[in-house]
């Protein structure tokens, strides 16, 4: 089993993208925490995966990402993965001069500040592992090109952003990489042709990766360009 005795938090693991993670990290015997504002669609998870840890915690709150940090202080002591999934899209509403002040507020606090705190205040529990690593879940819609459209690509321009930085700043440490899973589909996308479980293969493959890929952009299992496609 490729992670057998690795620690794994998966942020947004209730659903969609991060609970088909959840799912394939557990059939590779790694111990995994879901994370997810909803505790209702947390219940649903640990049903249909048995083995599965959850917590609710909003992950662009700093004291809810405490909490997270606590949780696996107190029962795991350490943690191998992070995955920083969670994130919020308002489609209907993604034109910046006419949505709501809140809508660009949201989104930024979820898509951006989420992996931020969570990857700022777990990367000492990461520091622990013999083999830490960091996938963040960004977006082709977060390409620099003309393309570029509404609050959810200047979120995910930010987060590619943050993880090269990242990436740098933990050089030889943790390896950071991004991942596009495209147009897949989830709750936010319930009509996307995408199957959430290549994305979650993805994301696997990353984390299996050796240490030195690091600071890279993945599209399945192929390197893509920081600019457009």
């Amino acid at each position: 089993m490729l992670l057998s005795g690795k620690k794994a938090v998966v942020t947004g693991g209730s659903r969609g993208i991060g609970f088909e993670i959840c799912k394939i990290f557990l059939e590779q015997e790694a111990t995994v925490l879901a994370v997810s504002r909803d505790s209702n669609k947390l219940a649903q998870a640990k049903s249909g995966l048995p083995g599965l840890h959850t917590l609710a915690a909003d992950v662009s709150a700093p004291e809810e990402v405490d909490r997270v940090a606590a949780w696996v202080e107190e029962h795991w002591g350490r943690m191998d993965i992070l995955v920083n999934n969670a994130g919020v899209n308002f489609p209907d509403q993604d034109d910046l001069m006419a949505q709501p002040d809140e809508v660009f507020f949201d989104t930024i606090r979820v898509n951006l500040h989420g992996p931020y705190l969570c990857t700022k205040r777990l990367v000492p529990l990461l520091m622990r592992s013999a083999d830490p690593r960091i996938v963040n879940i960004g977006s082709g819609a977060g390409v620099m090109s003309p393309r570029l459209h509404g609050a959810y690509s200047v979120s995910k321009v930010a987060l590619h952003a943050m993880t090269i930085v990242t990436a740098g700043e933990l050089q030889g440490k943790v390896a950071v990489n991004v991942m596009t899973p495209g147009w897949v589909r989830t709750d936010m996308a319930p009509d996307a042709p995408g199957d959430p479980r290549k994305s979650a293969e993805t994301a696997l493959f990353l984390v299996t990766q050796p240490s030195d890929v690091t600071g890279r952009f993945f599209r399945g299992q192929e390197e893509a360009d920081w600019s457009a496609f």
